[in-house]
């Protein structure tokens, strides 16, 4: 027996919402924006130490982010798996690249996902990252100025992510940090 338009409508609709949590995560992480961040994850989400649910995921973020200074992560590929009314599972493949003193650290990655619908809205329930490649360390954008293309500084300046008010928040609760992570802060 066929499933009629409103179940596949149904699965559709939370693929979609499920796909954008990668794409929202990346996103929250590259601008600190902790308040988004912990949107994302379900209410009984553990974190350990940090606690549960969003108040979990900005403290254990909190932390994690404050070991570089700029981040940049693309979303590479996204599979969604056992899609059920209020469940599913996925995989996200994804580079990740870090700001780590002079150098930009190129990650490669897979994140085991299991996502949970609350209220009507899709969360993370887990996310476990998996790492494929590590460590091919570039001199990126330090070798030219960060902020600006030689020859062409009028047109092209960066304003990401300095331009994001949560960019600029979390960092002003670190006094000291960004110099120490970065030269070009």
């Amino acid at each position: 027996m066929q499933d009629s338009i409103e179940e596949r409508l149904a699965r559709v609709e939370a693929h979609l919402a499920i796909q954008q949590l990668a794409a929202r995560y990346a996103r929250a992480v590259d601008s600190r924006d902790l308040e988004a961040l912990g949107a994302l994850f379900a209410p009984q989400t553990p974190f350990g130490e940090h606690g549960i649910g969003a108040e979990g995921a900005k403290g254990f973020y909190r932390d994690v982010l404050r070991g570089f200074y700029r981040s940049f992560h693309q979303v590479a590929g996204h599979v969604i798996t056992d899609i059920a009314a209020d469940s599913a599972r996925g995989t996200v493949y994804c580079r990740a690249e870090h700001e780590d003193g002079d150098h930009w650290v190129v990650n490669l990655m897979v994140y085991f996902d299991r996502y949970v619908r609350v209220d009507g809205t899709w969360h993370f329930l887990g996310r476990r990252p998996r790492f494929l490649f590590v460590g091919d360390l570039k001199d990126g954008p330090q070798a030219v100025g960060f902020n600006l293309w030689p020859g062409r500084e009028e047109r092209f300046r960066t304003e990401l992510p300095q331009s994001d008010a949560s960019w600029q928040d979390y960092w002003s609760q670190l006094p000291g940090e960004a110099a120490r992570l970065s030269r070009f802060p």
